[in-house]
C-alpha cells in the first residue's frame, strides 16, 4: 500500500482498533478519556501489618482444638503407643480445620503434647522470636482420668 493512498488515522483512533481498546487500557477512564497521574488515588500496594478483618481467629482455632480433642481422646484410657498415633492424627486434623478457617498471609504451626497422669507435675517451655503486634498463639488443655493433652496452635504472620 502506498503512503499516498493509507487513509490519515488519528493515533488514539488507531490505539483503539488494535488488541488492546482505550478502555482496557489502565491509560484510560472507562468513558475513553485520558488519565494523568493525578486523577487516579495510589493504592498501598504492600501492606505490612494485617488489616483488623484479616488478624488471627482465636475464637475458630479454639473451637477447632476443643473439639479435636474431645473427639479423639474422651473416654480414652492412656496407652503410649495410642497416644503417638492419637498426636499425629490430632495435629494433622487440625492443621487441616486451621486452613479452612482462610487467615490470609498467616503461618501456624500445631504443637501436641499428651502424658499419662499420675499425680506428677509437668514443665514445658517455648521460646519464639517474633512480632507482638501480629503473632500469637492459643492454647487448650484437656485432662480425663489417665491423660493430659496441651495443644497449642502459633500463628505468625508472614510478611
Amino acid at each position: 500500500m502506498d503512503e499516498e493512498n493509507a487513509p490519515s488515522v488519528d493515533p488514539k483512533d488507531a490505539f483503539s482498533t488494535g488488541i488492546v481498546s482505550q478502555v482496557d487500557h489502565p491509560k484510560f477512564s472507562e468513558k475513553g478519556k485520558e488519565l494523568s497521574h493525578e486523577s487516579v488515588a495510589p493504592q498501598n500496594s504492600y501492606q505490612i501489618k494485617p488489616s483488623f478483618q484479616d488478624t488471627f481467629k482465636e475464637a475458630p482455632v479454639k473451637e477447632v482444638v476443643i473439639n479435636v480433642q474431645q473427639n479423639t481422646l474422651y473416654g480414652q484410657t492412656y496407652d503410649a503407643d495410642s497416644a503417638k498415633k492419637w498426636t499425629i492424627r490430632m495435629a494433622n486434623e487440625i492443621n487441616e480445620k486451621i486452613k479452612d478457617i482462610g487467615m490470609k498471609r498467616f503461618r501456624h504451626v500445631v504443637q501436641v503434647i499428651i502424658g499419662e497422669r499420675k499425680g506428677q507435675g509437668v514443665k514445658s517451655g517455648i521460646r519464639c522470636t517474633w512480632d507482638s503486634e501480629t503473632d500469637t498463639c492459643s492454647s487448650e488443655v484437656f485432662m480425663n482420668d489417665t491423660i493430659f493433652c496441651v495443644i497449642t496452635v502459633f500463628a505468625v504472620f508472614h510478611y
